[in-house]
């Protein structure tokens, strides 16, 4: 087989998408669609949510190990891999070994309920195993915010998991998205949001702006007048004051600024500049 054959026969689609952080890594995909997708903002899980069979996964991770032998981290493709029970990720894990035996670090996408499913034993089993990393989409620390765009999960539940990742000693890179609240409760959104990732340790908080979908429930909300976006200077006042209320340790970037725009460094040192940016944009 051409690599152009092998690649077309372990990925579904031609475009991989996966997180900024993990762009060198060998991605394996063991899943399509995310098993909640029910937020209605979302574009992204467009497949119907299926996980893979092993015999599909291990014929992957076979081809991939012929075209990526010496990559040391492996992310596993699917909208909420760690959806996966841990007898199925503790398989993958152990069948990486024989396939691709220079891997030593994984990462996935993971909703919060996915966490939540696991024990801290099976936590720390995988951890063990070579869990690195966990990509989670918090996207908002505000519960009338969660529940009115159906995320599915609660700001106590998050703070749950976050806790047993912690104890496991699991590291994680979160998402947040500016604008989700909308005009009505855009300082609600900053404040709560802020109140929630001071109390976690993210590696990374990634804000990104609201973007409505096509035929999203969002955009059917928005045309109904039900919810009404905010325009980039209002996203700018939210994210100074998000940023001005935020005390953790941790790396924050906006790569979507005036829809043009990057700022980004290590809280709290860069914080002033960042402030300085965003107050040079606005003025």
């Amino acid at each position: 087989m051409t690599r152009e054959e092998i690649y077309a026969s372990i990925y579904t689609h031609e475009e991989i998408y996966r997180p900024p952080q993990e762009e060198n890594c060998a991605c394996l995909e063991v899943a399509l669609g995310c098993s909640w997708g029910k937020c209605l903002f979302c574009d992204f899980a467009k497949d119907r949510f299926q996980v893979h069979s092993m015999a599909k996964i291990e014929w992957n991770l076979r081809m991939l190990g012929r075209l990526e032998p010496e990559k040391t981290r492996l992310f596993l493709l699917g909208e909420n891999a760690f959806c996966l029970s841990f007898e199925q990720l503790s398989q993958i894990f152990a069948l990486t070994k024989t396939f691709m035996p220079n891997v030593r670090e994984f990462a996935m996408y993971a909703r919060i309920d996915d966490v939540l499913r696991k024990t801290p034993e099976e936590l720390r089993q995988l951890r063990e195993m070579g869990l690195s990393d966990l990509h989670i989409g918090v996207e908002s620390g505000s519960d009338p915010i969660l529940l009115w765009m159906n995320k599915g999960v609660t700001s106590f539940e998050m703070l749950q998991a976050f806790k047993m990742l912690d104890r496991a000693e699991i590291g994680y890179f979160i998402t947040i998205i500016l604008g989700l609240g909308g005009k009505n409760y855009r300082n609600l959104h900053a404040i709560e949001t802020a109140n929630l990732l001071n109390r976690i340790h993210p590696k990374c908080v990634w804000a990104l702006k609201l973007k409505i979908w096509e035929d999203t429930p969002l955009e059917k909300m928005v045309k109904k007048g039900e919810f009404v976006p905010m325009s980039n200077r209002d996203i700018l006042f939210e994210e100074r004051l998000l940023l001005e209320s935020l005390t953790l340790d941790t790396y924050f970037m906006d790569t979507t600024v005036m829809d043009a725009l990057t700022i980004q460094g290590y809280l709290p040192d860069a914080k002033d500049s960042m402030l300085r940016v965003i107050n040079r944009l606005l003025s």
